[in-house]
């Protein structure tokens, strides 16, 4: 029931900074390396200050090789990741990045785990959603490339990070390293390409404020793995998402078709939730 409960809180609190995150870009407001290194900075800080509290922060040369394979595509998969945030409708992104979940379990049939015939049935239903998306253009599809990148290249940078942290290096040091990697590349970025210093913003309110609530939502996405299931914990974490993409891709940007996708999304819930099985 906590991972559940933390999991969708997570998703539903994330979807703010999110949101904000693309409506000042739209508004010319910020750029969106400066936003994303916003986020990335308080997601520094919360690891940081767990990796001290646990006295864990361990990190083996022995990763080197699979890290640097995986830091490289975390930064293409980052950069795609804002790219999709920034030009996409947030409720065809919500929906798009679940293409992510039936594709590891497809990787994990591939390298000798077994899927069950439920999970198989959740695929089948998945990708039968996603065709029906495509075929009928419910969603608006414009742009949509980014999202489909962020879903398949989220296969190798999770593949990656799990082998790393069974094999290698403790959670805290992973992801620090790989935050610590993001940060310099988006603040190069920001100030290269957009002309910008991305910690003059946190003096804005809006800002400071994205980054802030971008981390608790990261908090509460640690506590539902390490309270249960984590498969439950990402299925529950993604039906958040969704919902709460559709919701606000309505609500705040105007977006069209909302009893449509709500149906749509519904049978990819239910998919989601046949793979967490």
């Amino acid at each position: 029931m906590l991972t559940v409960l933390f999991a969708s809180l997570g998703s539903f609190i994330s979807e703010i900074p999110t949101s904000i995150i693309k409506f000042q870009t739209d508004q010319k407001k910020i750029s969106m390396y400066s936003a994303g290194f916003i986020n990335f900075l308080f997601g520094m800080l919360i690891f940081t200050a767990i990796a001290y509290w646990r006295n864990s922060f361990i990190f083996n040369l022995a990763s080197l090789p699979t890290f640097t394979l995986r830091a490289f595509l975390e930064i293409i998969q980052t950069h795609a990741m804002l790219l999709a945030i920034t030009k996409t409708e947030r409720s065809t992104y919500a929906i798009v990045r679940n293409l992510t979940i039936p594709l590891l379990l497809i990787v994990d049939f591939l390298i000798g785990f077994t899927v069950s015939p439920i999970q198989w049935f959740g695929i089948s239903l998945i990708f039968l959603v996603f065709g029906s998306i495509f075929l009928f253009k419910i969603f608006n599809l414009k742009d949509v490339g980014y999202p489909i990148f962020t879903a398949v290249n989220a296969v190798a940078t999770i593949s990656l990070f799990k082998y790393n942290i069974t094999h290698f290096n403790s959670v805290e040091a992973e992801e620090m390293l790989i935050i610590a990697i993001l940060l310099i590349y988006l603040f190069f970025m920001a100030q290269w390409k957009a002309k910008e210093n991305p910690l003059v913003f946190l003096k804005q309110r809006i800002f400071f404020g994205q980054g802030f609530i971008s981390g608790i939502a990261s908090i509460f996405g640690a506590f539902a793995i390490s309270f249960g299931n984590p498969g439950i914990a990402m299925a529950a974490e993604r039906t958040a998402s969704l919902l709460a993409g559709i919701i606000s891709g309505h609500s705040y940007f105007q977006e069209k078709h909302l009893v449509h996708k709500l149906l749509i999304g519904s049978a990819l819930v239910f998919g989601l939730f046949l793979l967490a099985r």
